[in-house]
């Protein structure tokens, strides 16, 4: 008899077997690192993985048995293998960001959520690839090259958070955390057909990140499952988890001015993910946010944030052997898609000048908009296409991202797996929720899988790997 199937099966099903002594926390550990090894540089070479952690892994896994062994209560993560992204600290991993510029960058400490992840008792196995830096949306990275899309090898996984997508995907584990500054973990998770949370601004702590921009920087997590989600966002709040309720039918805005008539069936699908939503009871009505896309271009800070944000963080760790963004840029080493935004972003009028204090205002006022839509037409969410465009091909440059709202806008907002588009790609739905307000996009998850939107795996890559019983690793 084998256990659970760790490339689909949701946490609670892993923490009911681990409960069961079915499996063990060793067992999950051994089938994670079997699967990265035979699906990231092997097999379909995902390259989803930048540093893996095997030592530590094993150790806490082991306390972690232990604990259960001796009937401690188990806590929400309790012997859940998970993976965060290059740019979070992980005491005595390299924090690279996705760059062979920072290689020798080792985290003294852990991040602040990695913290809470260890306190929920999550096992880090080790960290995912990324878009160098964070600065992009594509997965360019001179450490890694591009990650492949486990739906469509040829095809972008998204970004910047791209191996948290692929390996939530491919069924390495069943949570990663990315990080968001510009829709970094709400595109990976609407190309991999998975949920991606991003709170309100101020809601998780960002010590120990990589900074791209303080005021729109916000790690996240990206679950295949509503549920997983839900106790995810528990485990990084430090809350208890209250469990998901059906809860009231949502009222939904639909964004017009944040849809585009694409050709290949985006807006077709979330469409179709709209009236799935009627058909269970949420109402919907068309609303608008005239000039949305020019208001949010110049709002976006963070190009007058990044390079006095990286210096103060490189500054404060002795084994970078780059001091700022331009010595980043002259060690020759980043790739070359990044070439054109860094010579941007190196000297920058920066957070002194009036373009920033314009930036700024210019956030608030579309706050104030948007709350003024959700409060007039008596709304919960805003609702949108994460992208308006499928991922381009491998190493192309993508377009059509509405993934500057919420992080401009400080809102929190939601990834929901909406379906496919005609060429049989993942396409994602995006709701946007009022401030502090994440319950309500929980709530919208859970209603979603209740109604039979359950994950769907990529067809692109091998098979599942099932656990084996009692330590004995993956089953054939």
């Amino acid at each position: 008899m084998t256990g659970p199937d760790i490339a689909t099966a949701d946490i609670d099903t892993l923490l009911q077997a681990l409960t069961a002594r079915t499996l063990s926390a060793r067992d999950l550990v051994d089938a994670t690192l079997a699967r990265i090894a035979a699906l990231d540089t092997a097999g379909p070479a995902l390259r989803a993985i930048t540093h893996i952690g095997a030592t530590d892994a094993y150790r806490d896994a082991a306390a972690s048995d232990a604990r259960r062994a001796r009937g401690v209560r188990p806590r929400l993560l309790e012997g859940i293998p998970v993976l965060v992204k290059d740019n979070i600290d992980v005491a005595g991993w390299p924090t690279r960001a996705g760059s062979r510029a920072l290689d020798g960058l080792v985290a003294a400490t852990d991040a602040a959520i990695v913290t809470r992840l260890r306190a929920a008792g999550a096992i880090v196995v080790g960290k995912t690839a990324m878009h160098e830096l964070a600065c992009g949306i594509t997965g360019a990275s001179s450490l890694t090259g591009f990650a492949r899309n486990p739906h469509a090898l040829d095809r972008s996984p998204g970004g910047s958070s791209s191996g948290a997508g692929v390996a939530v995907a491919a069924g390495y584990v069943a949570l990663a955390i990315g990080t968001d500054t510009a829709g970094s973990v709400q595109i990976p998770a609407a190309f991999n057909g998975l949920y991606g949370l991003r709170a309100t601004r101020g809601a998780l702590p960002l010590d120990g990140i990589v900074p791209l921009s303080p005021t729109q920087d916000m790690p996240g997590p990206i679950t295949r499952h509503a549920a997983d989600l839900e106790r995810a966002f528990a485990a990084l709040t430090a809350r208890t988890l209250t469990p998901g309720m059906a809860g009231a039918p949502l009222a939904i805005g639909r964004l017009a001015s944040a849809f585009e008539s694409d050709g290949v069936g985006v807006s077709d699908a979330c469409d179709q993910a709209l009236a799935r939503l009627a058909a269970a009871g949420a109402s919907w009505r068309n609303v608008a946010l005239d000039g949305l896309h020019e208001q949010l271009e110049r709002a976006n800070v963070i190009a007058y944030e990044f390079d006095a944000a990286l210096r103060r963080f490189l500054a404060a760790r002795p084994t970078s052997p780059c001091d700022s963004l331009a010595a980043i840029r002259a060690s020759g080493c980043v790739h070359p898609q990044l070439a054109p935004v860094l010579a941007k972003r190196d000297g920058h009028p920066g957070t002194d000048s009036p373009g920033y204090r314009q930036a700024l205002a210019t956030q608030a006022a579309l706050r104030c908009r948007i709350d003024a839509v959700l409060n007039d037409h008596g709304l919960d969410v805003l609702a949108y296409p994460t992208v308006r465009q499928p991922p381009v091909e491998r190493g192309g440059l993508q377009t059509g991202s509405n993934g500057l709202i919420a992080p401009v806008a400080g809102l929190p907002g939601l990834n929901l797996p909406a379906g496919r588009d005609a060429d049989g790609l993942p396409v994602g739905l995006h709701l946007l929720a009022r401030a502090d307000d994440e319950a309500t996009l929980l709530r919208a998850a859970r209603q979603w899988s209740m109604h039979g939107h359950g994950w769907q795996p990529p067809v692109a890559i091998a098979a599942p790997t099932r656990t084996g019983p009692n330590g004995e690793g993956p089953a054939g």
